[in-house]
């Protein structure tokens, strides 16, 4: 019990003293309301209070109020000449007392790190946020709120179950595509804007890919329709999301049916290495002697290309559904084609589920891995259509080399 206490002292004293340790620095250029030591004295007076509060209930209250008052007089006083110096500082204080009152907490004392390390790399990198948001034109802060709008405040309104005929219509999943595929698309831009077009994008390609490849191929065709300029960049990050996708699909097989990976990873594999060679030649042998590093580009929200593909998504839910009911089992792969338009972790899910009791391995593994190949044709043809025909042969050629593999592949299951 004695022990407890003790460690909590000792992790509020220690948020004390790397927020302090940050706010001592900014002293090296100009008076500061406090420093090291004080901010480890302003934590340890916060779980103090918090201590002292389960004999005396309004002790935590009435300490913070003083707190209050001294951060004001202390405030007052260093601007009494006129010159405005922020209140960064004293806004911190404030902060690391509350910190430091929710160490005493068994919940508090592990929020309260994680909290003091967020707030002290805000802290840190105040020169980089400034120069940042001296960038942010009016048009990309207007475009963040309508990103903001479509993800926070209408997905969480709509219904969470299945409507409609056939069971398989759900307004929030629906809705969850077109803001992930937003996201993609508004995380790119920013990536863009951080540290340049084609790496930018590129990083895009392999972070979304994780999540859904196809959202990376709607997302990147939109930007190439806006300027070729950046086509290296979305090639590369589109054939490098897809890529990820057949090591998603091994994982996700790895932790429901294990028995299924040997026979699997032959032809994800096969795919997915295949598309990181190509990728990376892709990269290398395409011509970029115009490429202008400050490039702008027209919209940094791209809503219709989700919006396009969201109505895309519930077609192929509808009819993958009426495949499975009018040729159930033996319609396997046939659904598994269908399914795969859509969202191949589904059905690969779903059929690794299905080789435990009522399929065997071999036809299991042969529907996942045409389930991945026609994923990777719908989004050729996402980039087709959504994107320029050069981007859409660009990434038709590629795709053609990946299924060539796999359906090799598939010969040795």
């Amino acid at each position: 019990m004695h022990i407890d206490i003790i460690l909590k002292f000792l992790i509020a004293l220690a948020i004390g003293a790397l927020i302090g340790t940050e706010r001592e620095r900014k002293q090296l250029n100009k008076s500061e309301f406090a420093g090291i030591r004080t901010f480890i004295l302003i934590s340890l007076f916060g779980i103090i209070s918090a201590f002292v509060s389960q004999y005396y209930p309004n002790f935590l209250i009435i300490s913070f109020l003083g707190l209050i008052v001294l951060v004001g007089l202390s405030y007052m006083a260093s601007t009494r000449d006129g010159e405005d110096i922020g209140i960064t500082t004293e806004v911190v204080a404030l902060i690391t007392f509350v910190l430091g009152a929710l160490c005493y907490t068994d919940e508090g004392i592990r929020i309260a790190p994680i909290f003091a390390i967020i707030i002290t790399a805000l802290l840190a990198a105040k020169s980089y946020l400034h120069g940042f948001v001296r960038k942010i034109s009016e048009k990309e802060l207007i475009n963040t709120l309508k990103f903001l709008i479509i993800a926070f405040v209408i997905l969480p309104l709509l219904p969470d179950q299945t409507i409609g005929p056939l069971d398989v219509f759900n307004p929030y999943q629906i809705w969850l595509v077109v803001v992930f595929i937003s996201a993609i698309s508004y995380s790119g831009y920013i990536a863009m804007k951080l540290i340049g077009a084609e790496r930018g994008l590129g990083v895009t390609g392999v972070i979304g890919g994780l999540v859904s490849s196809t959202a990376v191929a709607t997302a990147m065709a939109s930007r190439v329709r806006e300027s070729e300029l950046i086509i290296r960049a979305a090639v590369f990050a589109v054939v490098i999301a897809s890529s990820m996708m057949f090591l998603r699909v091994l994982f996700e097989v790895a932790v429901i049916n294990p028995d299924l990976i040997s026979l699997l990873l032959i032809p994800m594999l096969s795919m997915g290495m295949v598309g990181v060679l190509l990728g990376i030649l892709a990269w290398k042998i395409t011509e970029t002697k115009e490429f202008n590093p400050d490039i702008e580009l027209k919209n940094p929200f791209s809503l219709k290309p989700a919006l396009i593909f969201g109505l895309l998504f519930i077609a192929i839910l509808f009819l993958s559904k009426i495949a499975d009911i009018y040729f159930g089992s033996s319609g396997l792969y046939i659904a598994s084609i269908i399914s795969g338009f859509a969202d191949v972790d589904a059905i690969t899910i779903s059929t690794a589920l299905l080789a435990k009791t009522t399929i065997s391995q071999e036809v299991a593994v042969t529907a996942i891995t045409l389930a991945a190949i026609s994923n990777t044709i719908i989004k050729f043809f996402i980039a087709l259509f959504f994107g320029t025909r050069k981007f859409g042969r660009s990434i038709g050629i590629i795709f053609a080399l990946i299924i060539t593999a796999g359906l090799i592949a598939i010969l040795f299951v």
